[in-house]
């Protein structure tokens, strides 16, 4: 008697030759298929019951975040008023198993009556399924993986294959790109790192600490401690970027002049730099359309905490800081 182990990893290689065999089966046929779906009114259809249902909705899912607007239609409600949305410029992909599921065959029937073209997907190549389709994507006729061969196992395995495979070609078809992905997808990793400007989470407005070259040091320090942002930054006359006056700046001050409540901003800036010999520290700034992901590499390279957002005029808009990068998820 083989142990449960034993079954598991049966299963894992049935499906994997299953897979296989799917490979090799893909011809001509399948670019009319793509044909078809691509030249279909969005969103294309797709529909199935019981596991192939729940595999086609992942399918429409798939299909949908990579640049082809689909929508899944349970053959059962589409009977029931959904076939409101088919009109005859729209495509259906209708799985089945067997190719005889009475439920899938009664909504392709009127499918047709309404809509257009029907993309079949099923192992049963004689089926009344494979009758009433254009296309028909045949999965190898093979036993479900399992010691009963009765559980939904590798025709689902191929259903999510052969789903993803469309997809995928589609997507190639269409020039998809990352970037278009991550407009799909604005939320998740990749759309952070591809969407995400330097506008999107700097400091900006009221929250910006700025202090005019020519305001009281008193005024400058006022000016950093009620942001809390860990600087300010300082403008000429005409509101162009001067530098920025860090707490460490601060302190350097404080330590280099008996009475620095005699200084302007300019002076407390320029008596705050480190000496010749010290290594430099950039002070960074970038444009509102930097992408963030960039600003974090910035950042990271030059090992500073901050950049500066400046407009065209060289006048600083806002303020990013590493923590609102790595908050955001990019780091």
């Amino acid at each position: 008697m083989s142990s449960a182990l034993e079954i598991a990893r049966r299963v894992v290689a049935d499906e994997a030759e299953a897979l296989r065999k799917m490979e090799a089966s893909f011809g001509e046929d399948f670019e009319a298929i793509l044909d078809t779906l691509a030249g279909a009114k969005p969103p294309i259809v797709v529909s199935g019951l019981g596991k192939s249902g729940n595999i086609a909705q992942k399918i429409a899912a798939s299909l949908t975040s990579t640049g082809t607007p689909a929508v899944f239609l349970h053959p059962v409600e589409a009977l029931h008023g959904d076939l409101g949305i088919v009109t005859e410029h729209h495509c259906l992909v209708a799985l089945s198993r067997s190719g005889n599921t009475d439920e899938v065959l009664r909504f392709v029937v009127h499918f047709r009556r309404l809509g257009g073209p029907v993309v079949g997907v099923t192992q049963g190549r004689t089926s009344r399924l494979a009758e009433l389709c254009r296309h028909l994507i045949v999965l190898p006729d093979l036993p479900e993986a399992g010691p009963l061969n009765l559980a939904p196992t590798t025709s689902c395995v191929m259903m999510l294959a052969a789903g993803d495979a469309l997809a995928m070609a589609l997507l190639h078809r269409r020039g998809f790109r990352a970037e278009d992905f991550a407009q799909y997808h604005p939320e998740g990793t990749l759309g952070r790192r591809l969407l995400l400007r330097a506008s999107d989470l700097m400091h900006s407005g009221s929250a910006l600490p700025v202090a005019a070259a020519q305001e009281s040091f008193q005024n400058l320090i006022v000016e950093m401690t009620r942001k809390q942002l860990g600087l300010a930054l300082i403008v000429d006359s005409d509101g162009r970027l001067l530098g920025t006056f860090t707490d460490g700046d601060l302190r350097r001050v404080l330590e280099r002049v008996d009475d620095p409540r005699k200084l302007d901003a300019r002076t407390a800036f320029e008596r705050s730099r480190r000496p010749a010999a010290a290594p430099p520290v950039p002070t960074s700034s970038v444009h509102g359309t930097h992408l963030a992901v960039d600003c974090l590499r910035i950042m990271r390279s030059a090992k500073i905490t901050s950049l500066v957002v400046t407009d065209e005029a060289g006048k600083p808009v806002g303020l990013l800081r590493l923590m609102d990068l790595l908050d955001a998820g990019l780091g």
